[in-house]
C-alpha cells in the first residue's frame, strides 16, 4: 500500500457526525507537539492514544494531522474501521503517520502496524495510534504491550475535560456546573446533555445513530430493553422485556459488551450501558406506543418477582393503567419512600397518580402534600400558602407525618432562603393547626423549635435561640433523632457564641460534628439542613477545617439526591469558607455554582451574598489592575440586597465596604460599614463578629490620615474580643499592627503583626494570614529592617502563590523590590529574583510557546500565565518575548541548547 495524500485521508473516512472545534487535551497535545519537533528535526517515535468512546482521541489526532501539515510533514492516515489497515510507509522524508480506531484493526493487519512501531526507530516516522482501549483485541494489545515494554511506544489514556475545558466547549451557561457533572467531562455526553431541551441534531446523535445503526435487530431489542429498565437488569429480566429467550439475550448482550455500549456491573450478574447519556439516548429512539408496551411488560416481571414498590413505581407512572386501581397506593407509598434519596423521580410519580386520583379524594389529598413536599426538596416554585390554607383545614385527613413533615420543610426553605416572615408565620399556623388535629411528629417539634432558634438568632436573641434549641435538642434526643439533636446543639453553639461564652461554643459545636460523622449518608439526607447548620457553626466558630469537611459532605449528598433547595446555601457557606482559607480557584468554583442554582429562582438576598463573595474572590485573583471591574461586581451585589428594603442583610454592604477601603474609597467604605451595622456600636451584627469590621473602619481612617480615628476603632474591637480566646483576636491584632506602623512604632508593630500570625494560622485562615505577613514585611521595609522584611515576605510570597492570589503575589513582590539584593543566596543568576512558576513559565516561553499553550501545559488559565508573564518583564527589566529569550539565554547558555524554537 502506498501513501495517500494527507488532505485525502485527514480525516480519512471520518466517523458519522465526528464532533470537531472542542477543547483538546492540554498535556497529551503539547507532548504530540514536542514529538512533531523532534519529528521535523529527524527523530521518529510511536505514540498510542486510548481513551472512553468520544473522549476526544479522533479530535486530537485531526489537530495534529493539522500540526504536520503546518509543519510541511507528509502526513498519512487510516483508520481500522476501513478494513484495509495501517498505510505502508516508504522513504527518508519526516512523515506523520495516524491510525485511528486501532480497535477495528483485523487480524491480518496487526503484522503491519508492529513493523510501523518499529520502523519509527530507525526512520524519520511519527506513528500515532487510538483506540477505545476496552474494545481492544487480546492480540493488538499484545502488540501494543510488547512495544511499550521494549521503550518503542509511549502510551496516554485520555481522560475527562476539566470545567473550564467544558465551558470553552459548551458556552458559559447557568447549568454549566451541573451537565460536566452528569457528562462526567465526555466531551460526546456533554454535547448530548446541552442538546437535550431542543430538537437540533448535533454531531453527537450521528456518533451514537450510528453506533445504534451496526447493530442486528436481536441486538437493538435487548438494547432498547435495557434503556427501559433504566437500571442494571440480569439477563432473564432483559430477556423478558425484549421478548427474546435467555439464550439468544445472553447472545445479543455479548456483542454489546464487545461494541462497548453495555457493560457487565461488577460483581453482580447485571448489565447496564457504559453511561448513562447513552441510555437515555437510546431510550428517546424508541417509539411512543413500544416504550408504553415496555414499561408494561417490565412492571408485570417486576410485581410477579415480589420486587419492591419503588423499583415498579417508575414503570407504572410511565404506563399507567386506569384499569388497575391498586397502582395508585403503589405510586404514592414509593414516593414517600424515595422523597429524600429522588425527589425528582417523587414528583414524578406523584404527578401520575394525581392525573388519575378523583380530586377531594384522601388520596388526592396525600399525594397533593407529599408533592408539595417534593417540589420544595428540589428547589422548584409552590405555593406555600396553599399548604396553609388549602391542605391545613383537611389535616385530619392526611396521614399525621407527611403533612408536618411537609410543614417542616416549608418552614426550613422559607427560612433558608431568607423569608423570615412568611416562616415565622407557617410555623405558628402550623403548630396552632396541628395540635388541634393529631398529635406533632416528634421530628416535627424537633424542626419547628430548631427554626425558632435559627430565627432569633438572626434577630440577635441569645435567649429564645438558647431556649428553642435546648427544647429541640431534649425531644430530639428522646426519640433518638441523631441529626435534628445535630442541629439544636448546633444552634446552641450560636447561642454561646452570641453571649460570648467560646469555650461553650466550642463544646457545643464538638457533640454536634460528633452527631453527624457518626450518622451514615443514607440518613443524612433525611436532614441536610443539619448538616448545613453544623458546618456553618463551624464557619461561625473559625474551626474551617471541619467546616469545609461538613459542607462539602452536604453538597455531594445533596447534589446526589437533587435536593436543589438546600444547596445554594451550603455552597454559598462553603465558599465562603473555601476563600478564608485562601483556596480561591475552589472558592470561585464553588460559588459560581451557587450562582447558577440561584439564577432562575433565587432570592436578591441570596444572590447578592454570592455576588459579593464573588467579587471579594476575583478581587484577590486579580492584579491590581482590574480593581474597578471587581467594585463593578459588588455594587451589583449591593443593588440586589437594597432591592429588598429595611430589612437588607448587613453583611453584603460590609463585604463591598471592605472592597473600598482596599481600592482607596474608604470613606465610603466607612459609611457602608456604618449604615449597614447600626453606627459604631454594630449593633446589628453579633459581638464576636465586630472586630473584623472595625478593623476595617480603622483601615479606612489611616487610608484617610486620621490615627485619631484609628485608635477610636481599634479600642472598640478590643472591647469585642475582650471575653473570647485569644485565637479569635486576629482582626484586633493586625488592625492595632496597622496603627502602631502609622505611628512609626515598629516594634510594637511587629509584636502584634506575630500574635495575628498566631490566631490565623491556628483557625487555617490562609489567606488573612499572608495578608498580615505581607504587611508587616512592608512595615519593616519601611523601617529599613532588610533581613527581617525578607524573611517575612519570603514566607508571605510562598502563600500568596498556594492561595493563588495574583493581587497579593503582586504587592509581595513590589515590596521585595526595595530590598538590597541578597547577593548570599543569588549567586549573581538574574533570574533568582523569579520565582519557582515564573521560571518555569518564563522557560517555557523563551522557547517560543504561546500563552495559550503555556496554559494548557501548565494546567493555569491564561490570564494566570499573561499576570505571571507581566511581572516577569518588570523584574527582569525586558518589554517583550524576544527579550525574554534573550535574557534567558544569557542568565543560562545550555539552557535552550538542542531545544525547539
Amino acid at each position: 500500500m502506498t501513501p495517500i495524500p494527507a488532505d485525502r485521508l485527514v480525516p480519512a473516512r471520518p466517523k458519522s457526525g465526528r464532533i470537531t472545534g472542542h477543547p483538546l487535551p492540554r498535556t497529551e497535545f503539547a507532548a504530540l507537539r514536542r514529538q512533531l519537533d523532534d519529528l521535523h528535526a529527524g527523530t521518529g517515535a510511536a505514540v498510542a492514544l486510548a481513551g472512553e468512546p468520544g473522549i476526544g482521541k479522533t479530535t486530537l489526532i485531526s489537530a495534529l494531522a493539522a500540526q504536520g501539515r503546518a509543519h510541511t510533514l507528509t502526513v498519512v492516515a487510516a483508520t481500522g474501521r476501513t478494513g484495509t489497515g495501517p498505510p505502508v510507509v516508504v522513504g527518508t522524508e519526516p512523515t506523520l503517520v495516524l491510525l485511528d480506531d486501532v480497535h477495528l484493526l483485523d487480524t491480518a493487519h496487526r503484522d503491519q502496524m508492529q513493523l510501523l512501531i518499529e520502523l519509527t526507530t530507525t526512520a524519520p516516522v511519527l506513528l500515532v495510534l487510538a483506540y477505545r482501549d476496552r474494545q481492544l483485541s487480546r492480540g493488538a494489545a499484545a502488540v501494543l504491550s510488547r512495544a511499550a515494554a521494549r521503550g518503542q511506544l509511549t502510551q496516554h489514556r485520555l481522560g475527562p475535560l476539566d470545567l473550564g475545558q467544558t465551558r470553552e466547549l459548551l458556552g458559559d451557561r447557568p447549568d454549566l456546573t451541573r451537565l460536566h457533572a452528569e457528562g462526567d467531562g465526555n466531551p460526546l455526553y456533554l454535547q448530548l446533555l446541552a442538546a437535550a431541551d431542543t430538537e437540533a441534531m448535533t454531531d453527537a446523535h450521528l456518533i451514537l445513530l450510528g453506533e445504534l445503526a451496526e447493530l442486528a435487530d436481536r441486538e437493538l431489542r435487548v438494547a432498547q430493553a435495557a434503556a427501559v429498565l433504566r437500571t442494571p437488569g440480569s439477563a432473564e429480566l432483559l430477556a423478558a422485556v425484549a421478548e427474546l429467550d435467555v439464550t439468544e439475550t445472553l447472545s445479543a448482550l455479548d456483542t454489546l459488551t464487545e461494541l462497548d455500549l453495555m457493560r457487565p456491573v461488577q460483581l453482580l450478574p447485571r448489565f447496564a450501558f457504559r453511561h448513562d447519556v447513552v441510555r437515555r439516548f437510546v431510550y428517546a429512539q424508541i417509539g411512543p406506543s413500544q416504550r408504553l408496551a415496555a414499561h408494561r411488560r417490565v412492571e408485570t416481571e417486576l410485581l410477579a418477582r415480589g420486587a419492591p414498590v419503588i423499583q415498579r413505581a417508575h414503570h407504572i407512572a410511565r404506563a399507567l393503567d386506569t384499569g388497575r386501581p391498586e397502582q395508585l397506593p403503589v405510586l404514592i407509598d414509593a414516593a414517600r419512600s424515595t422523597m429524600h434519596d429522588a425527589p425528582a423521580d417523587a414528583l414524578e410519580w406523584l404527578e401520575s397518580a394525581l392525573q388519575v386520583l378523583p380530586e377531594g379524594d384522601d388520596r388526592w389529598y396525600e399525594a397533593q402534600v407529599l408533592a408539595l413536599r417534593a417540589q420544595l426538596l428540589r428547589g422548584g416554585r409552590c405555593d406555600v400558602q396553599q399548604l396553609v390554607h388549602t391542605f391545613l383545614p383537611r389535616a385530619v385527613r392526611i396521614p399525621g407525618g407527611d403533612f408536618s413533615s411537609t410543614m417542616a420543610v416549608a418552614v426550613r426553605v422559607r427560612r433558608i432562603q431568607g423569608r423570615h416572615a412568611e416562616a415565622s408565620v407557617l410555623i405558628r399556623e402550623g403548630l396552632a393547626a396541628l395540635r388541634g388535629t393529631h398529635p406533632c411528629a416528634p421530628s416535627t417539634a424537633v424542626a419547628m423549635h430548631t427554626e425558632l432558634a435559627a430565627l432569633a438568632l438572626d434577630r440577635l436573641d441569645q435567649e429564645a435561640a438558647r431556649l428553642n434549641a435546648r427544647e429541640a435538642a431534649t425531644i430530639a434526643r428522646q426519640h433518638g433523632d441523631r441529626l435534628g439533636e445535630a442541629a439544636a446543639v448546633a444552634q446552641m453553639a450560636m447561642a454561646h457564641l452570641l453571649a460570648a461564652d467560646s469555650d461553650a461554643a466550642d463544646r457545643a459545636a464538638d457533640i454536634a460534628a460528633d452527631l453527624v460523622d457518626t450518622t451514615p449518608d443514607s440518613s443524612v439526607v433525611t436532614n441536610l439542613p443539619a448538616l448545613y447548620l453544623v458546618g456553618a457553626t463551624e464557619d461561625a466558630l473559625h474551626r474551617f477545617t471541619e467546616a469545609q469537611r461538613h459542607l462539602s459532605r452536604g453538597a455531594d449528598e445533596a447534589r446526589r439526591t437533587g435536593q436543589r433547595f438546600i444547596l445554594p446555601a451550603i455552597l454559598t457557606s462553603l465558599g465562603a469558607v473555601e476563600l478564608q482559607r485562601g483556596l480561591l480557584d475552589r472558592a470561585g468554583r464553588t460559588l459560581e455554582e451557587a450562582a447558577e442554582l440561584l439564577e432562575p429562582e433565587g432570592t436578591s438576598t441570596a444572590r447578592a451574598s454570592v455576588a459579593a463573595l464573588l467579587a471579594l474572590v476575583r478581587y484577590w485573583q486579580d492584579s491590581d489592575r482590574e480593581a474597578a471591574a471587581v467594585i463593578a461586581l459588588g455594587d451589583q451585589a449591593l443593588a440586589l440586597v437594597r432591592d429588598q428594603g429595611p430589612a437588607e442583610d448587613a453583611i453584603v454592604p460590609c463585604l463591598l465596604a471592605d472592597l473600598l477601603i482596599k481600592v482607596a474609597e474608604p470613606e465610603r467604605g466607612r459609611r457602608l460599614i456604618l449604615d449597614a451595622l447600626g453606627g459604631p456600636e454594630m449593633p446589628r451584627i453579633a459581638p464576636p463578629n465586630r472586630s473584623r469590621w472595625y478593623e476595617a473602619l480603622s483601615t479606612a481612617a489611616l487610608r484617610m490620615g486620621d490615627t485619631r480615628d484609628a485608635s477610636r476603632w481599634v479600642d472598640l474591637a478590643e472591647a469585642s474580643v475582650r471575653n473570647l480566646s485569644v485565637s479569635r483576636q486576629g482582626f484586633l491584632m493586625r488592625a492595632r499592627m496597622r496603627l502602631y506602623a502609622a505611628r512609626g512604632e515598629t516594634s510594637p508593630a511587629l509584636a502584634d503583626a506575630e500574635q495575628a500570625v498566631e490566631c490565623f494560622a491556628g483557625r487555617g485562615l490562609d489567606l488573612d494570614l499572608c495578608r498580615t505577613m505581607a504587611a508587616a514585611g512592608t512595615v519593616l521595609v519601611d523601617a529599613g529592617r532588610t533581613d527581617d522584611a525578607r524573611a517575612w515576605l519570603g514566607r508571605a510570597a510562598a502563600l500568596a502563590e498556594q492561595c493563588g492570589s495574583a493581587r497579593l503575589v503582586d504587592r509581595v513582590r513590589r515590596q521585595q523590590s526595595r530590598l538590597v539584593p541578597d547577593t548570599s543566596t543569588r549567586g549573581g543568576d538574574p533570574l533568582a529574583v523569579l520565582t519557582e512558576r515564573e521560571r518555569q513559565i518564563a522557560d517555557l516561553v523563551s522557547r517560543g510557546m504561546t500563552s495559550v499553550e503555556v496554559a494548557h501545559g501548565l494546567f493555569l488559565s491564561v490570564r494566570t500565565v499573561d499576570t505571571h508573564l507581566g511581572r516577569i518583564y518588570r523584574k527582569l527589566g525586558v518589554s517583550n518575548r524576544a527579550s525574554l529569550a534573550r535574557a534567558m539565554l544569557r542568565s543560562h547558555p545550555t539552557a535552550l541548547a538542542g531545544e525547539p524554537r
